[in-house]
């Protein structure tokens, strides 16, 4: 019995310091919402302007129908403006990936439009520090692979979290490579992008 016991003890505390460097990232540290105490991913009410210029602005969740597939899906609009006030940006978010992300869904910037299947520029759910995450996408019609990687985590859903987000194509070449950081009632707070050569 004493054996079973400490074999017991040995198993928690092998356990304990691994769920320590775990905690749930909520939806509402993406949009600058309110965060809930539970660890359940909702589409929660967003209407944050942010960034230190204040020419960010996220709303939603409101429907959007993928002119290609037909289906209505829920969606935060994300846009930037320019000096002039005009809008430059605007994206789509959603929940992606079993709810591990939140991911562009569509993306237009200057005369650029395009859309993007199973995204990932965002982690959701549980999540540990200097976990990295792989997600395949499909952006304007080519394949190409999300890696996402924990830097900082803190404890609680109310910590500021900072991650790396890298872009590969198909042959394993890195087109992007950029860190963000994401803080309560801010949303993104900072990113650092990093020139490819």
């Amino acid at each position: 019995m004493k054996k079973i016991l400490g074999i017991m003890v040995l198993g928690l505390l092998w356990i304990i310091p691994v769920s320590a460097n775990e905690r749930f990232i909520p939806l509402e540290l993406f949009t600058g919402g309110e965060i809930r105490n539970d660890t359940e991913v909702k589409y929660t009410p967003a209407d944050k302007i942010f960034g230190e210029k204040r020419r960010k602005k996220i709303i939603g969740p409101q429907d959007w129908k993928n002119p290609f597939t037909k289906e209505i899906i829920k969606v935060y609009k994300r846009t930037k403006k320019n000096r002039e006030g005009r809008v430059r940006k605007t994206q789509l978010f959603t929940v992606t990936n079993n709810g591990q992300c939140m991911g562009r869904v569509y993306d237009q910037r200057r005369s650029k439009t395009k859309y993007i299947k199973n995204g990932c520029k965002f982690p959701l759910g549980f999540w540990k520090k200097g976990e990295t995450r792989s997600f395949s996408v499909t952006d304007a019609g080519r394949s190409r692979t999300v890696e996402l990687k924990i830097l900082k985590l803190g404890k609680k859903p109310t910590d500021c979290i900072k991650y790396n987000w890298k872009l590969f194509d198909t042959s394993g070449n890195k087109l992007a490579d950029n860190d963000y950081k994401f803080c309560k009632n801010r949303a993104m707070t900072s990113l650092k992008i990093r020139k490819i050569k």
